[in-house]
């Protein structure tokens, strides 16, 4: 349960304006991971 607590906790820094990161970086940085991860699942379906 700690862990998760601290993990909210560095949620909450890192939304933080004082961190200078916007909420649309994490939304870019969040759709890059996204379309990463399909491509590797389109990769892996191909191969099948």
């Amino acid at each position: 349960m700690r862990f998760s607590k601290d993990l909210s906790h560095v949620a909450r820094y890192f939304l933080m304006e004082d961190t200078g990161a916007s909420l649309i970086e994490f939304a870019l940085v969040g759709a890059l991971i996204v379309v990463v991860c399909l491509l590797m699942l389109l990769a892996l379906v191909k191969e099948v």
